[in-house]
């Protein structure tokens, strides 16, 4: 059996007594079925993961025991960020859940002209801490140990214009570039991917006025949720950690 892995916003350090928080120990307790003696690995966030056993089971709270920190960097060498258009709930979950996975460093929701969700009917604090609780339990899943980053949602034109580094690429189905074509990415790579109506002309003539190159992901044209994970799993694995 796979030992358990679990987020804390804490710092950690070896014979360290961690007391989860309530929903922690709810998650330890109630799902995973835990016991007393039962091994866990926690992390938060940094190169790090600590390796305990459950020490102590109370009504609200369990306490894991430290006995093990080892130095693990589960985050990919390029740093990759997405710039995806707002879509409804289920697929916009899906994609931050699988980006998450395939190695994202941070993930930009942006309002399109085309987009079929809007900006002021969103209630943004409470979909921030959705995105965010997805984020972490793609990360326990996976074995990753950094957590990307979930950013605030912005226009288009703002998104664009404040991805400066790095290289630059805006998925743009029928142009003839395709990600084959580019010799080397660097260190860092912005993707933006739009909603299922695609780009207008007016944003794919800001995104290249900006930088951007028109990226094409082969003759058939995929789904909103589709094309930004196959982008980013040829990026991990052209030049990445995706082997």
């Amino acid at each position: 059996m796979r030992v358990p892995r679990i987020f804390v916003s804490i710092d950690i350090k070896k014979d360290d007594c961690i007391n989860l928080e309530e929903a922690e120990s709810h998650y330890v307790t109630a799902v995973l079925r835990l016991k007393i003696k039962n091994e866990v690995i926690l992390f938060n966030g940094t190169d790090y993961e600590y390796h305990g056993y459950i020490e102590e089971i109370q009504k609200k709270s369990v306490f894991i025991s430290i006995k093990k920190q080892i130095k693990k960097n589960t985050d990919s060498p390029i740093k990759t960020r997405l710039l995806i258009a707002i879509s409804r709930s289920n697929r916009f979950d899906m994609i931050i859940q699988k980006a998450t996975e395939l190695g994202i460093s941070s993930i930009t929701p942006i309002e399109t002209d085309y987009s079929d969700i809007k900006i002021k009917k969103i209630n943004l604090s409470h979909k921030l801490n959705h995105w965010q609780k997805i984020m972490i339990n793609a990360c326990q899943q996976s074995g990753r140990n950094g957590l990307p980053t979930i950013k605030q949602i912005q226009s288009f034109s703002d998104a664009i214009t404040s991805n400066s580094s790095g290289k630059k690429i805006i998925l743009t189905p029928g142009c003839n570039k395709t990600l084959e074509s580019i010799d080397s990415v660097g260190k860092e790579i912005t993707i933006v991917s739009g909603p299922e109506g695609g780009f207008s002309e007016r944003e794919i003539t800001i995104a290249k006025e900006t930088g951007f190159d028109a990226i094409s992901l082969g003759p058939r044209i995929l789904r909103t949720e589709t094309a930004p994970l196959a982008a980013l799993s040829i990026i991990q694995s052209k030049w990445g950690d995706l082997t």
